[in-house]
Order: structure tokens, then C-alpha cells, then sequence
């Protein structure tokens, strides 16, 4: 309602007044930084043409002394899934995980008889399914950097957005926005029950396919929450790095049912089966461009599309849930002066870095915070994430999660 309130007050006023009232959370909606089930990366960016351009680097870690298998899952921007591979992790163990070595191949090689167990670690485990070498596909596993050809091709082709090599007519599977030789995407990392073979260009064994989740965690997916991570967004050609912590997804199986919005419910017809407690929809953020002493912000965004069955779209075309558009962007300024981004699609995929001040989100104000409403414009609520990074003189780098403003944990389909 707060929202909605907001639109009318700003337009009969002309933009001369604030609002009467701002929202609360109804609760803590547990998305904090904690051990949880599942982890999101919310977005990975690689420059697969220049080593010494941007890569993203990731951890993965095991808050607990038990042992616990992870299965990562890369996607693209429009939320197509391309590869899903297992982490074994031995009790307070840590992985990292470099996307540009991924996006070749070169999987961790993990599990019980190759993984290091520290002294206040509990005794290894094999996992149903698993051998004693986790090298990512369980019983059928190919040697490290063993992709073959036509699967980097694939891989590279989805996560650029030009056409999958094979498909006919022509398909795509993200935007390419981010420049023709540019992968970007996000990443989500679930703890699991047992290993799965891996998959490249499916859904199978994916978050997005069948039998993944079961109630009470008893699926593919467990509701163990014990995973955190982080990731490091590094330039090595001009020496800067930023970071930032993942998303922590925690699972409790008794607090969502059917007709609850969760996290991944847009695969499970929202019937809760999942247990994963939902990301906000709306978030305050600061901004600031143009200033000698600060310099400019770009914003990360993660959007829910809501689509149910990932599948890309024909070259040249957008997928069945574009565009999403936003409910609602407000800009203040720092003398309270708001302004909307009419009309706006600023965030128009499921993951991607915005400059503000750009042809996409137009603020002409130094600085100020902005309010970010990712409803999308038909007035579907949807879940999603928002962080910005902030750059002065192209290498004092600093990034941070935006603020929370509702919570979706008890919000009706």
C-alpha cells in the first residue's frame, strides 16, 4: 500500500511533498548475513576475451562441523540455467571458486578422500550419490578442464547473448549487454542431500527442474542452513577489487505452505515446498556522480521474473516475461527533493550493473538516495535484491547492501 500511496502523493503534488508515512517490516524475514540453505550471487561479470579485465570470484563455505555438499547453479541474466555442478565441504570448510575458470571447465575437484578435514572438523562422509572425489558430476566425472568444445561454445554464447550454437531457429539465452565478449549472470549455491550429475544447458538437476525440492527438505535440496560465501568483483589489469557478501537464503520448512511467496516458489507453483524465506521488493539506497571526493555508483540488481519454466527466447525477440519494468523509482535529493524515473526499465533482466546518472537511470542530482520498487509495473509483486558499488578515481572501490524496506515473508499470491 505504501507504494502505491507514494505514486499519488507525488503526482497530485507535482512532486512538492514527501510521503505521509513510510513502510516497516512486518518482520525480519530472515535475510541477513548467516549460515543458510542457499546463497545467491546476485550478479558475476567476466571478460572472457581478456584475462586481465574483470572476473568474479566467489566463496563458498561450511559454517558447521559436519561435511555437507553444495550445488551451484550458474544463470544466465534472463535466468536461463547453464551449468550446475557439487561442492563437497568438509566441516568448517572454504572454496573458492574463480567464474571465469568455471565458464572453461575447470571445476573444483572436491570430496571425502581428497578434501582437507581440519582438526575440529567431524569425520568425512560420502553423500548418496556421491564417490569418494567429488569432481562436480558424481558417478560419471570427466577429468578437470574437460568441457568439451561445443559446451564451452554453449556456455559462452549463453552468457553473452548470442545464439546457442545448434539451436534452430536461432536462440538466446541472456541479453548481451554487457558487451559481446562479456559473461554475466548470477549464480545461486543450495546445500543438497546427496551429489547429481552435472548439468550444462538444462534444467535437470537444476533449482528449476523436477524433484529438486521436496517438502521438508527432502529432496534434491536440503534445508540445511549452514553455507555462507561472499564475492569479489577483481580488475587485475588496473589493480581494483570490490566486494561484497552473497545473499543468505535460510530454509524453514515450517514456516512457508502452499500459496506463500519464497524464494524459488515461481518453480514450485509457490506451493512452499522449497522453504526458502523470500528476498524484499523494495530498498533504499544512497547515490552519488560526479563528485571529486566520492565519485559515481552503479547499482546491482537481482529480479525475480517470475517465470516458471527458464527457456530463453528466439534471437532478435525478449522472453514471455519482458518487460518487467519497475513499480516504482523515486529519487531524493539531499535537500528531500524527490523526482521519479517515469515510465522506467531501468533493471530490465534478472541480474545487471547500472550506473546511475546513465541513459537508463536518468538522475541528474550529485547526490541523494533512491527509492527502488521492483514490483514489476503491472503490479505483480516480485521479489528481488539490490547493492551498489561506488568508485572514486576508477579504483577506490567500496560496495554495500542496500536497506531492506518490506518484507514478503507474509505476503499473499
Amino acid at each position: 500500500m505504501f507504494r502505491k500511496q507514494l505514486s499519488i502523493v507525488l503526482a497530485l503534488s507535482s512532486l512538492t511533498s514527501a510521503p505521509a508515512a513510510f513502510a516497516s517490516m512486518a518482520g525480519d524475514c530472515r535475510a541477513a548475513d548467516q549460515p543458510a540453505a542457499t546463497l545467491l550471487i546476485p550478479y558475476f561479470e567476466v571478460d572472457l576475451d581478456d584475462p586481465t579485465g574483470i572476473t568474479t570470484v566467489i566463496s563458498v563455505n561450511n559454517g558447521a562441523p559436519r561435511p555437507v555438499v553444495a550445488r551451484a547453479t550458474l544463470w544466465t541474466d534472463w535466468g536461463v540455467p547453464t551449468l550446475a555442478f557439487d561442492i563437497y565441504l568438509t566441516g568448517y570448510d572454504a572454496q573458492t571458486l574463480n567464474v571465469r575458470e568455471l565458464l572453461r571447465g575447470e571445476l573444483p575437484v572436491t570430496g571425502a578422500d581428497v578434501s582437507n578435514n581440519g582438526p575440529l572438523s567431524k569425520p568425512a562422509e560420502v553423500f548418496p550419490g556421491c564417490s569418494g572425489a567429488v569432481l562436480a558430476q558424481s558417478a560419471w566425472a570427466r577429468p578437470r578442464s574437460a568441457f568439451k568444445a561445443s559446451e564451452r561454445n554453449q556456455l559462452r554464447a549463453a552468457h553473452t547473448g548470442k545464439a546457442i550454437p545448434g539451436t534452430r531457429p536461432a536462440r538466446c539465452a541472456g541479453s548481451g549487454q554487457a558487451g559481446a565478449s562479456v559473461a554475466t549472470g548470477y549464480i545461486t549455491i543450495d546445500a543438497v542431500n546427496r551429489c547429481t550429475p552435472m548439468s550444462i544447458m538444462t534444467r535437470v538437476n537444476t533449482p528449476a527442474g523436477e524433484g529438486y525440492f521436496a517438502a521438508g527438505g527432502t529432496g534434491i535440496a536440503s534445508n540445511s542452513n549452514v553455507l555462507f560465501g561472499d564475492a569479489l568483483y577483481v580488475i587485475p589489469r588496473t589493480s581494483s577489487a570490490e566486494s561484497q557478501s552473497a545473499v543468505h537464503v535460510v530454509a524453514d520448512a515450517d514456516a512457508f505452505s502452499a500459496g506463500h511467496y519464497t524464494f524459488y516458489g515461481r518453480y514450485v507453483g509457490f506451493d512452499g515446498r522449497d522453504g526458502r524465506a523470500p528476498l524484499s521488493s523494495l530498498y533504499y539506497s544512497r547515490y552519488t556522480q560526479g563528485s571529486p571526493l566520492i565519485g559515481t555508483t552503479e547499482m546491482i540488481v537481482w529480479r525475480d521474473t517470475r517465470e516458471a519454466v527458464p527457456e530463453g527466447a528466439e534471437c532478435g525477440k525478449t522472453p514471455r516475461w519482458s518487460p518487467m519494468g519497475e513499480m516504482q523509482l523515486v529519487a531524493f535529493d539531499d535537500e528531500e527533493n524527490p523526482s521519479v524515473v517515469a515510465r522506467s526499465n531501468a533493471f530490465p533482466t534478472a541480474a545487471q550493473r547500472v550506473k546511475v546518472g546513465s541513459t537508463a537511470l536518468p538522475i541528474s542530482e550529485t547526490s541523494g538516495w533512491m527509492m527502488v520498487d521492483l514490483w514489476h509495473a503491472n503490479e505483480e509483486h516480485a521479489q528481488g535484491w539490490v547493492s551498489t558499488v561506488t568508485t572514486a578515481n576508477g579504483r577506490l572501490i567500496t560496495g554495500h547492501q542496500a536497506v531492506r524496506a518490506d518484507d514478503l515473508c507474509n505476503f499473499g499470491l
